[in-house]
């Protein structure tokens, strides 16, 4: 009588654990968690984006400044963007710009500088995996901090 079946068929569903182990651990989180940091960097970068543009539109003093991120801090934070990447500002406040004086001085030049910091948390926390924690990597393990700086020219130099 013929056989209809292999011998061998049954090692390959027993290696089908082990692999797929391997598989979530090694690519599936870590890809997921890569994705989920480059959102996180992107919703800081609209942060340091929107407090620069905030800072460029008010009269360059440091109380205008420090008012002017304070309220984008407390926009971004009642956004969906932060609660989604469990995203926490860390610093975000504006250098006072210096202003050209003399005679040829043109007032249009000067910038202001916005510098952000925003700490995101992993998706996947990874420091349960011996090996893995033990590398005390930043995003896999541990939160990351993302450091942002931007410089836009003063649209109101209180001149007027």
């Amino acid at each position: 009588m013929r056989q209809r079946r292999s011998a061998r068929g049954g090692s390959q569903i027993a290696e089908l654990a082990p692999a797929l182990l391997i598989l979530f651990i090694v690519v599936l989180f870590p890809m997921l968690d890569i994705m989920y940091l480059g959102l996180g960097y992107c919703c800081g970068w609209y942060l340091n984006h929107m407090s620069s543009r905030a800072c460029a539109t008010v009269q360059p003093t440091a109380a205008d400044y420090a008012a002017a991120c304070a309220a984008m801090n407390a926009n971004w934070s009642a956004s969906s963007l932060s609660g989604f990447t469990g995203s926490t500002v860390v610093s975000n406040a504006a250098d006072p710009p210096v202003l050209p004086t003399g005679p040829a001085s043109n007032q249009t030049n000067a910038l202001v500088t916005v510098r952000t910091q925003v700490q995101v948390h992993p998706f996947f926390t990874l420091a349960s995996v011996p090996l893995i924690n033990s590398l005390q990597i930043d995003g896999l393990t541990r939160p990351i901090t993302f450091k942002y700086t931007d410089s836009v020219p003063m649209e109101e130099t209180g001149s007027n």
